[in-house]
């Protein structure tokens, strides 16, 4: 039986326009982003986002059809009240440089998915979490630097990352 995130990685192949690592995790957060700022739209409203927003070559019903049970399965990841969401992300077998790559690219996909749900964010805390997500977006490793150091920089901003989210989740739940 595959794992979580094997299911996650085969749909999301199935959605990316490209498949390189990079691309999966941007396509990969378009669909959180959307989710987090417009949590209680059905998974019809977004098959109809990601085909507006040209998530793949996919028709709103295509997408709905092939990929529908995964974007529900998103949508529970994300309700969780375990806190289980985990950025979609490289293992830690592959190169720092390359998990940088794809987290940069994670959150400039979550930031367009997000901006295209026009959520309505009232906090400081919200407004402060994009901002730092979109730092995030322009991280890059130096080769030159201590590794141990950037392996724990990369592991506390995939960690704020997550949390970002699920807080943005939240607030966009409560402006209702």
């Amino acid at each position: 039986m595959p794992t979580q995130q094997e299911s996650k990685l085969a749909w999301i192949l199935a959605l990316a326009a490209d498949k390189d690592p990079a691309g999966i995790a941007e396509t990969h957060a378009v669909v959180i982003g959307l989710l987090c700022a417009r949590p209680d739209q059905d998974e019809a409203a977004l098959a109809g986002h990601l085909a507006a927003l040209q998530v793949g070559d996919l028709s709103p019903d295509e997408i709905l059809a092939q990929l529908g049970p995964a974007l529900s399965s998103l949508k529970d990841e994300l309700a969780s009240t375990e806190l289980s969401f985990q950025p979609l992300l490289p293992t830690e077998d592959r190169p720092l440089g390359e998990r940088t790559a794809c987290l940069a690219r994670w959150c400039s996909g979550f930031l367009t998915g997000f901006g295209a749900g026009s959520p309505t964010l009232k906090s400081e805390e919200s407004h402060e979490a994009l901002r730092m997500i979109e730092q995030i977006a322009r991280a890059t490793t130096d080769d030159d630097s201590d590794q141990e150091a950037e392996e724990s920089a990369f592991a506390e901003l995939t960690e704020f990352l997550r949390v970002a989210v699920l807080l943005l989740r939240e607030e966009s739940l409560t402006r209702q």
